[in-house]
């Protein structure tokens, strides 16, 4: 019997269905990437993109997250997922989605696990990444008027420690590592499907609970009120106290060295978030 079972597609599609999901619901062996492959796949099918589309991979050979770095995960341990479906807000306020995978990926785990939200893309367990989100916005060719969102999620289920390189650029973790080790392996489906309806919900609540959303955000996070040192999309690097988020999620950093009246400075994005 193989310990690590693939992905049972019918029981994810089943509930998909029963909670009223709208997207076609994928499951496969491997694949470059996800979001590439679910890409590809739109190019190929038009029609996916109307409804959206999740796709699940059990390995993939060259997973991706922020910077060009690569995620890595053994087969049939994680859940490797990219949900594409036409952005429901208009392209300036394309990094809610960002927020939306975030909190999605926060309220499918915090019942059992104590998760925060490290702004903007990753999900903590005890000082280390548990999940990673890579969101892209891209216009595909069978569309020139029509852009395409596609949300990728990385989430550790049931790595161990010896499945994780020994340099990595910040310190990672499993869910089934915060287990008893006579616990048995995490069953992935139900997971899955907690993580679809979530992130379902959280798309559409971008329209018009944004803000809601942002408070939420706050209760999560795991960088307000501590010194957190940045690099930039540009590569400059921002040191400071992280002071509050935004209207659109964005960080506000009071930078080290300014008084506590100064105006605070507001980072959108960042490739790469350390706090101090």
């Amino acid at each position: 019997m193989n310990e690590h079972p693939p992905l049972n597609h019918a029981e994810i599609e089943q509930h998909a269905t029963r909670e009223g999901l709208p997207w076609k619901i994928l499951c496969l062996d491997n694949c470059q990437s996800t979001n590439r492959e679910t890409v590809t796949r739109i190019n190929k099918d038009p029609q996916l993109l109307q409804s959206g589309i999740a796709l699940f991979s059990e390995w993939q050979e060259s997973g991706r997250g922020r910077r060009g770095a690569r995620w890595l995960s053994p087969r049939s341990r994680n859940l490797l997922l990219s949900v594409a479906l036409p952005p429901p807000v208009a392209p300036e306020h394309w990094a809610r989605l960002t927020h939306a995978a975030a909190l999605a990926v926060y309220q499918t785990l915090r019942t059992d696990f104590p998760v925060t939200i490290k702004w903007p893309n990753d999900i903590y367990l005890a000082n280390a990444k548990v999940a990673g989100i890579l969101i892209e916005s891209i216009t595909p060719s069978v569309s020139a008027d029509q852009g395409m969102a596609v949300i990728g999620i990385g989430l550790n289920i049931n790595s161990t420690p010896e499945d994780f390189p020994e340099h990595l650029d910040s310190p990672a973790t499993s869910l089934r590592m915060h287990c008893t080790p006579q616990d048995p392996l995490l069953p992935r489906e139900p997971i899955a499907v907690a993580l679809l309806c979530s992130l379902h919900r959280m798309v559409l609540r971008c329209i018009n609970d944004f803000a809601t959303m942002v408070d939420e955000l706050k209760a999560a996070s795991a960088l307000l009120g501590h010194k957190v040192t940045l690099q930039l999309p540009d590569g400059q690097t921002r040191t400071g106290l992280a002071k509050d988020y935004g209207s659109e999620g964005e960080l506000l950093l009071q930078v080290e060295g300014t008084s506590a009246s100064a105006p605070l400075l507001r980072i959108a994005s960042a490739d790469h978030v350390r706090r101090n």
